[in-house]
């Protein structure tokens, strides 16, 4: 869709037309009675900003970035750049989030399952590589909060096509009981500068100088306070979050339970001789929870058939692999961030292979 545009002015481009009087407020009307908007403002996607969008990847307005369910709307580049204008983005966001999209629509991601669960889920973009510091996006202090441009931003932009593209509409497609925040922006960078570990990207095999996209399917945030000075009691503390057993993770045995770490914590754990797989064997061993714990009763989706167990304890994930360390926000090591996971998903990681425009 473009707004008050005369198509035979838009050379290249192939969405229809929307008309409307200017104002912000007429705007606004008419983007939410359209089901267009995540219930907020957005920029109107004109034919020129559009084209600005298209114009920053070098690739055609047609060229297909995929399907995303639950609709198995066609995202082609030109409607990722609609999408990107109405949220705010700047052209120099868009291999972003063209990988992003390269990446919800994987298989094992499981975009349909997330789409349309009861689960208050949303896909985690977590940004790697030089790209981060080329458009700006926060991998420091408040790296999952307000007052980032890109951050904010990229995340509503990929809210917005999960909505216009893949149809998961609230009360009728995304059936969601609560809900949360991370639907409307889920994006950070991940701190490797100040990091003692191997980013993110690094270890699912990319290059450090390459920049990436990792999606991952995450029920939001848990913070855990984390006042102590030895390795063992901080995770402790991280362990006793995760060990909730009426997470999806448990019940699905499957995803990628995230732990977000500070820069302090992993200079710590470095000190005292704790590496990250050896943070994530200590995790896992530590957040198996006895059988006997879990209600007698089967569930009414018997999801109690797919446990992953060890012996008599029921594992949180298949194995300490899936379990994914990020490393961002402030030095301090106070506090961490624990997401659980949809459970039902598989986390993916796709290399940015479009430059960044200048």
């Amino acid at each position: 869709m473009f707004w008050n545009v005369d198509l035979s002015q838009a050379k290249d481009l192939t969405s229809s037309p929307i008309f409307s009087d200017d104002s912000p407020e007429a705007v606004f009307q008419t983007m939410l009675d359209g089901g267009w908007s995540d219930g907020l403002p957005v920029i109107p996607p004109t034919y020129d900003r559009v084209e600005r969008m298209v114009e920053a990847t070098g690739l055609a307005s047609t060229h297909l970035v995929g399907y995303i369910n639950p609709d198995g709307g066609v995202a082609t580049v030109e409607k990722i750049a609609v999408n990107a204008v109405m949220a705010g983005c700047l052209p120099e966001y868009m291999p972003v989030l063209i990988t992003a999209v390269q990446a919800i629509v994987e298989p094992e991601f499981n975009i349909h399952g997330l789409q349309t669960t009861t689960n208050p889920c949303a896909p985690l973009l977590v940004i790697n590589g030089p790209i981060r510091n080329t458009i700006g996006i926060n991998s420091g202090r408040g790296c999952l909060g307000p007052g980032f441009r890109a951050n904010a931003t990229i995340g509503r932009a990929i809210r917005l096509l999960l909505l216009n593209i893949g149809g998961a509409k609230p009360w009728t497609t995304d059936m969601a009981i609560h809900g949360m925040p991370g639907k409307f922006a889920f994006c950070m960078g991940e701190n490797e500068e100040e990091s003692d570990w191997s980013p993110l990207h690094v270890e699912r095999g990319f290059s450090p100088d390459q920049s990436a996209v990792t999606v991952v399917g995450a029920q939001g945030t848990s913070n855990c306070l984390t006042f102590y000075k030895e390795a063992e009691s901080i995770l402790t503390m991280v362990a006793s979050a995760m060990t909730d057993i009426s997470d999806n993770n448990y019940l699905l045995a499957g995803g990628n339970p995230v732990v977000i770490f500070s820069p302090g914590h992993t200079r710590l754990f470095t000190e005292q001789g704790y590496t990250k797989q050896s943070v994530k064997e200590w995790l896992f061993e530590h957040s198996k929870v006895p059988l006997e714990q879990f209600p007698k009763e089967t569930s009414v989706i018997s999801y109690e058939e797919g446990f992953a167990m060890d012996g008599d304890l029921v594992c949180p994930c298949a194995r300490a692999e899936d379990i994914i360390l990020l490393v961002g926000g402030g030095p301090e090591p106070y506090h961490v961030a624990y997401c659980g996971n949809f459970g039902d998903t598989k986390a993916v990681t796709k290399a940015i292979d479009i430059p960044a425009a200048n």
